[in-house]
Parts: C-alpha cells; sequence; structure tokens
C-alpha cells in the first residue's frame, strides 16, 4: 500500500470532520464571546441546556470521551501503541498513566469546578447562572501573577514535580493532555498522530513560537501584578493586552487551533508550539537537569516506529539508531517530551525504557552524536 493510500481517510471520518469543524467553531464562539451572537445585556441563560450553561455540556462530553477511552484501554489491557493486529498487553506505565488521567480528569476537572458547586447552587442543580466564560486557566501562566493559591502551586509545586518526575504533567494530568492522550491512542486518533504529526528540522524550529507565549504570558501577568498594587494604572493598555491574550491565545490558537488541529497536525499542536507552561516546565527541567530520560539499548533494530508513535514529533529514532546500528544515546528534558512512553510502548524490540529515578544520573545530550562511543548514556 502506497503512502497516500495509507494517508487516505475512510468515508465515516470525513463525514465526523464535516461535523466536527463547524461545531468547533460554533462551540467556541458561543463560549468565549456569546454577544456576537445576541445584544449586550441579553441573559446568557438563552444558550442553556435543560438548564446547564455550554461550559457544562463541554465539560460532561469532554469527560465522558477521556474518561470512556481510559476505562476501554485500562479493561481491554490492550497496548495500543503497537501497530501490530495482535497486541500485547498493556505495561504497568501505561496502566498508572491511563489510570491518573481517568482520576484527575472526572475529579480535578469535572466533579469538582462543575458538579460540586452546581449542587449547591441557588434553584438547584440545573439551574446555571447566565456568565461569561473564565478566562484565567493556570496553564497561560499569568495568572499565578493574581492569585496566591496559583503562585505557589506555578512557581513552587509544579517546578518540584518537574524536578522529579520531568514534564510527565502534561501527559499524566494536564486537562488538556488529557484529551490529547486519550485521543491519541484512538483507531483515527493514532493514525493522526503517526501520519500527521509535524516532524523535521523545520518543524522543530517553530517551537520557538512557544517561548513567545511564555513571554507574552509572564510580561502580561506582571503588568496585571503591577495593575492590582495601583503601581501601574493604564486600563486601556492591560485591556489591550487582556483581549489580544483572550482572542489570540485562548481562542484561536489555544481552543480553535489547539482541537481543531488534532485530525490535520495531531493531538498536541497546542501542547508543543503554544502552551506557555510546558515551556516554563522545560526550561526548568533543562536547567535543573530533572531525573528523566528516554534510554534505548542494544536491541533496537531501526524500525523508526517510535518516532511515528511520538505526538511531540521527536525524532526518537535518531536517538537510537543509525543506519539501523543501535547508538544508545539518551534524551529527556532538552527536548520538547512529555513522558508519555508512546515511544517505548510502540517498539516491538523492547529497545527503549525510561531511566529510573532511582539508578542515578544518566548522560543527557541533545541530538545524536557523531561517534556513538562518545557520552552515551549510562548509568553512574
Amino acid at each position: 500500500m502506497s503512502q497516500k493510500d495509507k494517508e487516505k481517510r475512510s468515508p465515516a471520518e470525513l463525514a465526523f470532520l464535516i461535523i466536527f469543524y463547524p461545531a468547533i467553531l460554533g462551540f467556541y464562539c458561543i463560549y468565549k464571546y456569546p454577544y456576537w451572537f445576541v445584544a449586550e445585556g441579553t441573559s446568557l441563560q438563552c444558550f442553556h441546556v435543560f438548564g446547564k450553561s455550554p461550559g457544562f455540556w463541554y465539560a460532561t462530553v469532554y469527560t465522558l470521551l477521556v474518561a470512556g477511552t481510559c476505562l476501554w484501554v485500562l479493561i481491554g489491557n490492550r497496548n495500543s501503541y503497537q501497530r501490530s493486529r495482535k497486541k500485547g498487553p498493556l505495561s504497568s506505565y501505561q496502566k498508572a498513566k491511563f489510570l491518573s488521567i481517568l482520576l484527575s480528569q472526572t475529579i480535578a476537572f469535572y466533579l469538582i469546578p462543575f458538579v460540586l458547586p452546581a449542587l449547591r447552587q441557588q434553584g438547584g442543580f440545573f439551574n446555571d447562572p447566565g456568565r461569561l466564560s473564565t478566562k484565567a486557566a493556570h496553564v497561560y501562566v499569568y495568572p499565578a501573577f493574581q492569585s496566591i493559591g496559583l503562585a505557589v502551586y506555578m512557581f513552587l509545586v509544579i517546578p518540584v514535580a518537574v524536578w522529579f518526575f520531568g514534564k510527565r504533567y502534561c501527559s499524566w494530568f494536564c486537562s488538556c493532555g488529557n484529551l490529547a492522550e486519550a485521543v491519541g491512542v484512538l483507531p483515527w486518533g493514532s493514525r493522526w498522530v503517526r501520519l500527521h504529526t509535524p516532524r523535521g528540522e523545520t518543524a522543530k524550529r517553530l517551537e520557538v513560537i512557544q517561548s513567545w507565549v511564555l513571554a507574552f504570558a509572564v510580561f502580561f501577568g506582571i503588568m496585571l501584578f503591577l495593575d492590582g498594587l495601583k503601581i501601574l494604572t493604564a486600563p486601556s493598555f492591560i485591556f489591550a493586552l487582556q483581549s489580544s491574550q483572550d482572542f489570540l491565545i485562548d481562542f484561536l490558537f489555544g481552543s480553535i487551533v489547539g482541537l481543531g488541529a488534532y485530525p490535520i497536525l495531531g493531538t498536541r499542536i497546542w501542547c508543543r508550539y503554544g502552551c506557555p507552561m510546558a515551556k516554563g516546565m522545560q526550561w526548568f527541567g533543562f536547567l535543573t537537569r530533572g531525573r528523566f530520560a528516554v534510554v534505548p539499548n542494544e536491541k533496537c533494530r531501526g524500525l523508526n516506529l517510535c518516532t511515528e508513535a511520538c505526538p511531540m514529533g521527536i525524532d526518537v529514532a535518531s536517538y537510537a539508531h543509525r543506519d539501523r546500528k543501535p547508538i544508545e544515546v539518551a534524551f529527556g528534558m532538552e527536548t520538547v517530551c512529555i513522558g508519555c512512553g508512546g515511544c517505548i510502548d510502540a517498539c516491538p524490540a523492547g529497545a527503549l525504557a525510561f531511566a529510573s529515578i532511582k539508578d542515578g544520573r544518566w548522560a543527557i545530550v541533545s541530538k545524536p552524536l557523531s561517534h556513538p562511543t562518545e557520552n552515551q548514556a549510562t548509568p553512574r
């Protein structure tokens, strides 16, 4: 079968995409900018269904998809990263990861913010107030400059976690990452990752976009902090920054492109090119040498299935072999790796493994070596 035939979408997938894109665009427009559709001052309860807000129904569908996929993976106990029809059992790492995703999405990102408060609200559960959606998600970093709790979480809890576990937050707990991980193991999703994730040097160079998003987030956060202290009062400037963040980063990049790009650019476009928190974790992990590495071994046969399985577009195979000969070069926090483990479980030869944080340090390099005998990944 030719590469073109492999990339050809089925009629069912095409029908899904025809519905998917208008639905995504329409929902996010109503969710984030409802007054584009109704007169200013109109009660936003006109968009409610059975007394519940669009945000509640979106979170419900989102959680059902994530939780349903996790249960499908865990109960089926099949390695969804393998390409063969007869799949092996799920690894203990993947079991723990999908259990973490299931619990975090269901409890932290659904029951606590959407269900429990509604049980106590005036008028009962099916009587949501009409209000604009909040646009202060912690992944945008700048809210940490407005809240002591978020500041502790962003600047203390997450760096400590990254020190010990690398960027596994992105694949084990993050609400955005939960959907990406879930979709990435479904039949269509795995094809989207394998065939459409941007790879190569140009795609890698474009990762600098994420650094600019982080810089904007920090700058915006500092401006909000100074404005709150009345050290700097410039309503029009603050409003311009807020509008730019809301429309360009949150609405267009984080929402429309971040989710809409799944079928055409893989499941991790936002995580790789947009999320400022992810870039901050990568920088912190690189500076501190967070104890995190993916280590190839002598079993590598040069199949390149690890690269195809990586949703972040990392050329994993280049760290594992050259001309089908193992070179055993470890990689980790100096790349955009999120520790999802897909490359490890996709390899039928068992040529990749995570370095245990209890085994000591591993030499980590940022690119394959010309001479694999130098600075190879070896335990100390």
